[in-house]
């Protein structure tokens, strides 16, 4: 899953904390493999989450958790625009070429 939110700079501080927050439960939650919050390059007030979990079922689960439902709310609080998320379901993984 990739997601991509944009604050105000006044909101930043209270949005990076809440990323943190979210980003430190989530990783504790069965079936998850991976999971970040990143500043774009170009774009300070923007972040991007990286999120790779064992199979849907995992993620379904992390949709229904306590605390994703609390981040939720308190994102559309501090973001300057809607937020948006894409869902990908990946077939498979293999090392970038000429990396082994």
């Amino acid at each position: 899953m990739i997601g991509r939110v944009r604050c105000d700079a006044a909101s930043r501080d209270a949005l990076v904390e809440a990323l943190t927050e979210m980003q430190d439960e989530s990783r504790r939650e069965e079936g998850c493999i991976r999971y970040g919050f990143f500043a774009a390059v170009e774009d300070p007030l923007s972040f991007v989450a990286v999120e790779e979990w064992a199979d849907r079922e995992a993620l379904d689960r992390h949709f229904a958790e306590p605390h994703l439902q609390e981040f939720a709310g308190k994102l559309l609080e501090l973001v300057s625009e809607r937020p948006e998320v894409a869902i990908h379901e990946v077939a498979g993984t293999s090392p970038f070429p000429g990396s082994s």
